[in-house]
């Protein structure tokens, strides 16, 4: 599929909103070939742990780095009209990895994910990056589609929110919240400072998303601005050096 980058109103929208809706940017075969790379990877495993596909995609939601697990995985990162697109959101001239993840809402077996920003999480040096999340379903209210708090990113970032504790509340700003439900094959630029939430999916249908999280390549690492995340361990520079080209790779830039 031949996609069109980013126009001007595209990135003024993503800038006033801090979420940009964008597709297609698959065809439903290569939406078919993303489903499939998870599927062999779920059974096998499955399989290493001796439960059947069924108990294990019941009780995991959510698989960090499967870029390293399938071929199909890591070629979907490198499409380079993506990291283009992603680098001028960011208004930067490369973007390299943070790190890619799946997120999978079963039916009857998910919950509510709480409003959060997700940059208070990393230990990264600059709020500098996007996530694209991938619609690998339709992805609709009933289903649990992504809601975006419209131009709350420019409040600038906030403590982290305890998932298992959530005490956000909008007050009579939560009437502006919007849910952006998308089809499978579309997906949703958000910056790293966006508010967002996802409930959860009442559908009797899956709803599994791709994301890919971009950010501006000259970050630097920074673990005092989160001293706990699974990527630590991965980073083989000291704190306040660019990350290592290995485990966070160059993805592209600008055209």
């Amino acid at each position: 599929m031949s996609m069109v980058l980013l126009d001007s109103k595209q990135v003024e929208q993503f800038q006033r909103d801090g979420y940009l809706p964008i597709g297609p940017l698959l065809t439903l075969d290569q939406v078919g070939a993303l489903r499939t790379a998870l599927d062999e990877l779920w059974t096998q495993w499955a399989r290493s742990l001796g439960v059947s596909l069924g108990e294990y995609r019941r009780v995991v939601s959510q698989w960090t780095n499967v870029w390293e697990s399938h071929p199909v995985l890591d070629a979907q990162l490198r499409v380079p009209q993506l990291a283009a697109m992603a680098a001028t959101l960011i208004n930067c001239q490369r973007v390299r990895l943070f790190h890619d993840h799946v997120i999978s809402k079963p039916p009857e077996h998910s919950h509510t994910i709480p409003w959060h920003q997700d940059y208070p999480y990393w230990p990264v040096s600059a709020p500098r990056a996007v996530s694209l999340w991938l619609a690998l379903d339709d992805a609709d209210e009933e289903s649990g589609c992504m809601h975006f708090m419209p131009g709350a990113h420019r409040d600038g970032e906030r403590p982290a929110v305890d998932f298992l504790n959530d005490t956000t509340h909008w007050g009579q700003r939560g009437d502006e919240q919007v849910a952006v439900p998308i089809p499978a094959g579309w997906g949703i630029f958000h910056d790293c400072l966006s508010w967002h939430t996802s409930p959860p999916n009442n559908s009797s249908r899956p709803r599994r998303a791709h994301i890919t999280i971009y950010m501006d390549a000259e970050c630097t690492y920074w673990p005092s601005h989160s001293e706990w995340h699974p990527m630590n361990k991965r980073v083989s520079v000291a704190p306040g050096e660019i990350f290592n080209d290995d485990r966070f790779p160059i993805l592209g830039g600008k055209p």
